[in-house]
């Protein structure tokens, strides 16, 4: 029988990160942005516009992630 089996450690860090990230959402949503109030009208659009292009690069890195995924298989025997 061939199957994977992810390593009991790596479950639970996957898990205490989601866990965190969740908790961190829910804290930090009442909590008000000093630096970003900081900010003059000519700063806000700098960072507006370097917000843009570094989520474009992270877009471009799921999708390059997702086609080699795709052309590669890693995980076929898992299935």
């Amino acid at each position: 029988m061939n199957y994977c089996k992810i390593p009991i450690v790596l479950a639970y860090a996957m898990m205490i990160y989601v866990l965190a990230s969740a908790y961190y959402m829910i804290k930090t949503r009442s909590i008000g942005t000093p630096f970003k109030d900081s900010l003059n009208k000519q700063q806000l659009q700098i960072k507006k516009e370097s917000a843009k292009i570094r989520s474009n690069i992270f877009y471009q890195g799921i999708g390059f992630s997702f086609i080699a995924l795709l052309i590669f298989r890693p995980f076929a025997k898992c299935y």
